[in-house]
Formats: C-alpha cells, sequence, structure tokens
C-alpha cells in the first residue's frame, strides 16, 4: 500500500525549514547593523546649492572629519537615520561638518521635508545626480566619511545608526581602517 500522505507531510516539513531559515536569517541582519567600511574615493570635489538657493562647495576645512550622506526624502531608512545623524552633528560640534545630499527630488519636495525635520547642517540638491554618480552612489542612503583634509576614509551603502557612534570613535575606525 502506497502512503499518499507522505510527500504532503514533507512539503510542510520543508516549508517549515524555509520559514524558519528565513525568519533566522532576518533576526541576525537585524541583530548586528553593517560598520563603516574602509573606503579609497573616489570623492570628487562638488558645488551644490541648498533648497533656499545658496551655493555649497565641498572644501577642506578645520574640521577632524566631513560626512558626505546621500539620500532621499522618499526613502523610508533615510528618514529614520537622518536624525541619528543630526545628532551626530551636535555631539561632534565644530569637529565634524555633515553634508547631507537629496538626490534627484525637486526642490519642493525637499523643503516640505525641512520644514518638518531641521537638520542644522546643509542639505544640498543633486537634482541631475551628477554629484551622486560622481561618488558611485548606487543605493539611498549611503554616507562617505573624509578626513580633515576631505581624503576618503569610511563609507556605508546603508542605513548607520549614527547614535552607536561618537566623532572620535569614527575617526579611530578609519585610522585602523587605514592600518588593515
Amino acid at each position: 500500500m502506497i502512503d499518499r500522505t507522505a510527500p504532503a507531510c514533507r512539503g510542510a516539513s520543508v516549508l517549515g525549514l524555509v520559514l524558519a531559515l528565513l525568519a533566522f536569517s532576518g533576526s541576525a541582519a537585524c541583530a548586528a547593523p553593517p560598520e563603516l567600511k574602509a573606503w579609497r574615493g573616489p570623492a570628487p570635489k562638488f558645488a551644490l546649492a541648498d533648497a533656499q538657493g545658496a551655493q555649497h562647495a565641498l572644501a577642506a576645512g578645520p574640521v577632524d572629519i566631513t560626512i558626505v550622506h546621500f539620500f532621499a526624502t522618499w526613502c523610508e531608512s533615510c528618514r529614520t537615520e537622518l536624525p541619528s545623524l543630526v545628532r551626530l552633528a551636535k555631539r561632534a560640534g565644530p569637529g565634524a561638518r555633515v553634508i547631507a545630499i537629496s538626490v534627484a527630488e525637486p526642490d519642493m519636495r525637499v523643503r516640505r521635508f525641512l520644514a518638518k525635520s531641521e537638520t542644522g547642517f546643509p542639505v544640498l540638491l543633486d537634482r541631475d545626480r551628477s554629484v551622486a554618480r560622481a561618488w558611485g552612489v548606487a543605493t539611498l542612503p549611503t554616507s562617505f566619511v573624509l578626513d580633515g583634509a576631505l581624503a576618503p576614509m569610511l563609507a556605508a551603502q546603508t542605513t548607520v545608526d549614527w547614535d552607536r557612534f561618537e566623532p572620535q570613535q569614527i575617526s579611530t575606525q578609519a585610522t585602523s581602517a587605514e592600518a588593515r
């Protein structure tokens, strides 16, 4: 006699195993957020307008680090990340500079977003994606950390929990990444 229920039971067991693996891999990915990784560039200079029309250029200055952050207002993870970047900038004071770049968005959308979300640092408009392309940005959000002389140090092509870092810690991580 042939047991016709065996294949159905095997299928249910396999499906359960697949679902368990997916659940485990999802929780593992959430448990350990990606770190900033060593990065060697390019870090092309740029000049872009902010939402009010004022021009801002990437230039070396009296700071320990510069964070160039590419985002979009429609990007949920970008909107989640931005407040932690604002808090990092406040903790860093004059030792760090943050420049956020909105990629390929209408000016009015960015203005409306900024009316609800004060940053304290310039939010520039890369209307045609030319700066994002020059920097090799493939996903949003993407962040780059440069030293005071604008030499490339670290990058993350994903959301970063900036609350996990102190400004000095970012510089230290960059130095240890260069040594590797």
